[in-house]
């Protein structure tokens, strides 16, 4: 598990026992980045979103199957602004949720902090500091 500032947690795919332990451990918000069905046997979203329920946290499905796209990018915005930490987002290896991150927060933390901080995580997102410079133009 990697962490980003705000008590932002990232990391690979979670199983159910997994979020369980992670929601002893005191996480308040899960965000689910992966499709439903993207490979045999993963937990599906509806299966966690219970567990997440029935423990009294917050569980978000913002599934991003290619790019970035405005809605992935102000559904996100919304979870890291709005929901209560620790927050701890998931996809198959990290990637697509700690990109999220990224557009979600760079308007709050600029470029460089957002890159510095993906960097210190262990991401190596250099391909986005673009498209995150452009995304402050709009």
């Amino acid at each position: 598990m990697k962490e980003l500032p705000g008590d932002v947690f990232i990391t690979g795919q979670l199983l159910a026992t997994q979020m369980a332990a992670l929601i002893d451990q005191g996480v308040m918000t899960f965000v689910n980045n992966r499709p439903d069905m993207e490979v045999p046997l993963q937990p599906l979203s509806e299966e966690l979103e219970k567990i997440a329920i029935d423990r009294g946290v917050d569980y978000h499905h913002i599934p991003m199957t290619g790019g970035v796209t405005e809605g992935l990018i102000e559904a996100s915005k919304t979870v890291f602004s709005e929901c209560p930490r620790p927050i701890v987002a998931f996809c198959a290896s990290g990637m697509r949720s700690s990109v999220l991150w990224a557009f979600a927060n760079v308007k709050f933390l600029g470029v460089d902090e957002v890159m510095k901080a993906l960097n210190e995580a262990g991401f190596n997102l250099e391909q986005i500091r673009a498209p995150l410079e452009q995304s402050l133009k709009i």
